[in-house]
């Protein structure tokens, strides 16, 4: 191997040049333009100026004293003899050295590197090992400028780094063959990688056989323009699940038929027909784009029972609603420590007593207090669970008066105990339903069978606190309760399919949905949802079966009628045997055992009674739904179809919403100047290319930026 990379450095003097000289090549001609020292021979001729005859040497003939008409030069490389003549020039000899096999710079023009690629080996035995495969790399121009297109996209870079100068001397140490791209040439690579990206994913929802979930939601740029996002939710046929961008484009506003137009629009342009739902928040105007999309889907024949569910309210959204309600008991006091906390943030020398104060108080924790952005309560909850910990801190701060006394009071007040008291009770509460959040807004894992128990689990804990000790617990629980009940409480409200997808969980099946809606709701109201789930269960179901292959529906066919057309034959059979002598009593008993054979056949249970029948599994936190239903899919071929759309409903739009992010660091403000159809690109390019799975973390963590303040990194 090694003996391989050396031979593939080339030294610098067999760098071809455009006009097909080597730098050394050029390099001698100059050298022999500005010496006095140059060849010439004893009879005056004109000196050799050319590169060529550091690579020829001449051969003499000895049969004849004088020059002849013709000289010959030999290669000093592969020893070929080219005829010569002053007359002609030196072509022959540059052709030759342009072929010439031996030649050092076309020596190493096709070597290649030895390289070691990563690559997962999964033994007999399930355990799995990262090993390094040796693999033969050759240098590509087209291949790295790919390659940089599609780290400019991941990694959020702009066009222009590729002019810059550490970037262009990095290269040149890198690899001296690469030239690197013009920020206009990157850019057509950066969109040719988009459009090939694209047809890609065509051509994986031309073939896909489930039907795919959307979220949408808009968003307004630094540019002062609006944006739509649409993403595309689905679970593939080896049950694996899917989250692709598929649309970020300008909207020319935010009514519910501009949305709606603009979401059919995108569907026609990706020939996208049969959708299950549209998750969006609660919006008026999403409203009436559901309605639109729900007459355009039907007529095109994608929906799914009329469309009846195709409306998905966001579950975050409407629980960042119930505890905004729930928080305007405690504004005031969270109002007084968001002032302690801005006044230590608001200057180094703050931040410098604050520290101080903490030596005193033996406070040894490593995180700060960090302020919260008002619209956001999961940032305030993050904002008053590290105040907490300093509360000995900002009391010490308080005792010492000056600055931070004088600024607070100018505003809503010093925190005290009473504050911290109110707050510490209710921040138990407070991170139940910042961990609930975070499981509905996952979009890279199945969602919709979690909906029902972590919602309908919040509203039984809301409950609890409706008879707390304290009368503001109590006050703020009755808040949350009512606001609940305005999206929950009634059955008409509820999508049935999200109860669906809890039926289709084999851990629950219908014990835990019963036991759930007759715990939450009246006689009367729980009677009348159970009465809809089933309806809607078995309507579902007989959907499905309706729309199975023809192939599949024989095969189920052949496999589950196999002993009636055998009995059948037989019976006519040994009727047409014995036309001229029938036994009435035979005949008679072979009718009979038909008609059992029927009513046996008609008795048997479908696949949905038998699924609902068996036993629950284990409810293991580690349960893989989806490794679950692509194990049993020979068993309940019509189930499975029907859990792999379900299943795949997204309960909050944060897939959408998330995007936003991404489109406020690409179009920031040095980048504003991006037209709509390359931030689109950029934006879907990067969802569809990166690997992994998390997304990118952009914020700086605070201890290790404190290391590196100290030294202690080093």
């Amino acid at each position: 191997m090694e003996s391989v990379v050396n031979d593939n450095v080339m030294n610098d003097d067999n760098i071809i040049n455009s006009d097909g000289e080597s730098y050394g090549d050029t390099m001698t001609k100059k050298k022999r333009k500005s010496s006095n020292s140059s060849i010439s021979n004893a009879k005056g001729e004109r000196k050799k100026m050319s590169y060529v005859w550091d690579h020829f040497k001449e051969i003499s003939d000895s049969n004849n004293e004088a020059k002849s008409e013709k000289d010959v030069v030999e290669c000093n490389y592969c020893g070929k003899c080219i005829a010569y003549k002053p007359s002609y020039g030196t072509s022959g000899m540059k052709n030759h050295i342009a072929r010439c096999k031996r030649f050092p710079a076309n020596l190493n023009r096709k070597q290649k590197l030895v390289d070691f690629e990563s690559k997962t080996i999964t033994s007999p035995g399930g355990t799995s090992k990262i090993v390094q495969v040796p693999t033969c790399w050759q240098f590509d121009q087209d291949n790295c400028r790919k390659a940089l297109a599609r780290m400019l996209i991941v990694d959020e870079l702009p066009f222009v780094f590729v002019e810059h100068e550490g970037f262009r001397y990095f290269c040149k140490q890198l690899c001296p063959k690469f030239v690197p791209p013009s920020r206009k040439t990157v850019t057509r690579d950066c969109y040719s990688i988009f459009i090939e990206e694209r047809s890609k994913l065509k051509d994986i929802f031309s073939k896909l056989s489930s039907r795919v979930c959307l979220t949408t939601d808009t968003w307004t740029s630094g540019q002062n323009l609006g944006y739509m996002c649409l993403t595309a939710h689905f679970i593939d046929d080896q049950w694996r699940f899917h989250k692709k961008i598929i649309n970020f484009c300008p909207i020319p506003g935010h009514s519910g038929e501009i949305i709606g137009k603009s979401i059919e629009k995108c569907l026609n342009e990706w020939n996208l027909r049969k959708i299950l739902t549209v998750t969006v928040d609660n919006a008026s105007s999403n409203d009436v784009a559901i309605q639109y999309l729900r007459r355009r889907i039907t007529h095109w024949g994608g929906s799914v029972l009329d469309g009846q569910f195709l409306h998905m309210r966001c579950a975050a959204h409407i629980l960042n609603l119930v505890v905004k309600d729930g928080l305007k008991e405690l504004d005031l006091s969270i109002a007084r420590i968001r002032g302690a906390v801005r006044f230590v943030r608001s200057s180094p020398n703050r931040l410098q007593t604050f520290k101080a104060c903490m030596e005193e108080e033996n406070i040894t924790s490593k995180s700060y207090v960090c302020l919260d952005i008002e619209t956001r309560w999961n940032s305030t909850f993050l904002m008053l669970e590290t105040a907490l910990k300093f509360k000995k801190a900002f009391d010490n701060l308080y005792t010492k008066g000056g600055a931070y006394c004088k600024e607070l009071r100018r505003h809503f007040g010093v925190p005290d105990d009473d504050d911290w008291r109110r707050v510490e009770a209710f921040l138990p509460f407070l991170q139940i339903f910042y961990e609930t959040t975070l499981k509905v807004s996952g979009s890279l894992h199945v969602t919709s069978n979690s909906y029902v128990p972590l919602i309908f689990g919040v509203r039984d804990l809301i409950s609890s606190y409706c008879g707390h000790e304290s009368e503001s617990i109590r006050k703020m629980a009755h808040q949350m309760k009512v606001k609940h009940d305005k999206y929950w409480g009634h059955v008409d409200n509820l999508n049935i399919l999200l109860f669906v997808a809890l039926l289709l969980d084999p851990r629950h099946k219908w014990g835990f949905v019963k036991w759930i809606v007759c715990d939450t709701y009246d006689f009367e109201s729980a009677n009348s949802l159970l009465s809809t789930i089933k309806v809607t269960l078995k309507a579902l179901y007989e959907f499905y079966d309706d729309a199975m292959p023809q192939s599949k529906r024989k095969e189920g066919e052949s496999s589950t009628s196999s002993s009636t057309p055998s009995s059948t034959r037989t019976t006519l059979h040994g009727m047409e045997s014995s036309e001229k002598k029938i036994d009435v009593q035979q005949h008679y008993y072979n009718r009979y055992r038909m008609a059992k054979e029927t009513l046996a056949i008609c008795a048997e249970k479908t696949e949905l009674e038998k699924y609902l029948s068996e036993e629950v599994e284990p409810n293991d936190l580690n349960f893989d739904i989806l490794e679950w239903w692509s194990g049993s899919q020979m068993r309940y071929p019509v189930l499975a179809r029907m859990a792999r759309d379900v299943l795949a409903i997204p309960i909050s739009t944060v897939a959408s919403e998330s995007t936003f992010s991404t489109g406020g660091r690409v179009l920031d403000s040095f980048r504003t100047s991006l037209t709509p159809r390359i931030a689109e690109a950029l934006i879907c390019s990067q969802d569809w290319l990166r690997q992994s799975r998390g997304p990118l973390i952009l914020e700086e963590n605070l201890l290790e930026l404190e290391e590196l303040e100290d030294g202690k990194s080093f």
